[in-house]
């Protein structure tokens, strides 16, 4: 762990996670949060934001020069499904966009409470098959998200199957939430270790976006849903996270139903610490890592002709 990422940690701990755990209303957290600042850098004057309204979804295009137009990176953000947006999320997406030479379209989903489940699924659906609709190759995409994102992510996987809709090339995910039930042995066991997410937080969440439906429904908790025929999906997450778990449990539930998931864990790394490489090494390599595996299974794609990887 560097230095640089031991003093960030020891930063939100005492900022993030003692808002999270101390959570009252969202609309304040919203404010608490904003004015943290964020932990990205300034954005480079190569990069270009471009809004793009689907529907009445609104999403941005983050991209650069000298990229694959025809390839794309659908980002979608964490923050429990309550907070979060473009603006707090451009340093990764821009760093994402030029490190797998593609576009990256971020999603700003409906955020709960006052959007609860489905909301966020029904607006990563519907982005995806703008893609589609857009000419985009399904091949030529992946899904990216951290958090709350990475396990929105793989339940738009699940549900992209369920709806008959192609698969897309990959994923790559960050420390992703799978089960809003909080079965997971390090929701506990790792409760004091993780510098941002308490069992605390986790559950005001899960009350935000779920309400009184069931905490084990296979879309909102991709955990318990039918695994078989995903996408490959890349996996990185901290040792000292209460999610671990979560990022343990489902790499080894797609690997059970036949489909391939890397997880790469890091010694005592913040949540989500990709989203950090701006600040800290470590996120710079995570992110080299899941734009490698962007690029060797769009481009496997395209070599060998195939609608989706093997």
């Amino acid at each position: 762990m560097s230095i640089r990422a031991s003093l960030i940690s020891f930063v939100i701990r005492h900022t993030i996670r003692k808002q999270f755990n101390e959570m009252g209303d969202v609309p304040a957290l919203r404010d608490n949060l904003a004015r943290s600042g964020a932990m990205g850098g300034k954005l480079p004057g190569k990069v270009t934001i471009v809004p793009q309204p689907i529907g009445d979804l609104e999403a941005e295009w983050v991209t650069l020069e000298n990229i694959d137009q025809n390839k794309v990176i659908l980002y979608l953000h964490g923050g429990g499904y309550i907070v979060g947006n473009a603006e707090g999320y451009r340093d990764i997406a821009w760093r994402l966009a030029e490190l797998a030479k593609c576009r990256v379209l971020f999603v700003d989903y409906r955020l709960a409470p006052e959007n609860p489940f489905p909301a966020a699924l029904e607006d990563a659906t519907a982005a995806y098959r703008f893609l589609l609709e857009e000419g985009f190759a399904p091949n030529q995409i992946a899904l990216c998200g951290d958090s709350a994102g990475g396990g929105l992510s793989i339940a738009t996987a699940v549900n992209l199957k369920n709806l008959g809709l192609p698969q897309p090339a990959c994923a790559m995910l960050m420390s992703p939430w799978v089960d809003l039930a909080l079965t997971g042995e390090t929701i506990s066991s790792n409760d004091g270790a993780d510098c941002m997410l308490t069992a605390k937080a986790l559950e005001s969440m899960a009350n935000h976006y779920l309400g009184n439906r069931d905490r084990k429904a296979p879309l909102a908790s991709p955990l318990y849903a039918d695994l078989s025929g995903l996408c490959p999906m890349t996996i990185h997450v901290g040792s000292n996270e209460v999610l671990y778990s979560d990022s343990e449990r489902i790499a080894e539930g797609i690997t059970a139903a036949g489909g391939r998931a890397e997880l790469e864990v890091w010694a005592k790394m913040p949540h989500v610490f990709p989203v950090l490489a701006a600040r800290i090494p470590e996120g710079k390599v995570a992110l080299a890592k899941m734009a490698d595996f962007f690029l060797r299974h769009t481009d496997s794609a395209i070599s060998s002709g195939e609608a989706t990887p093997a």
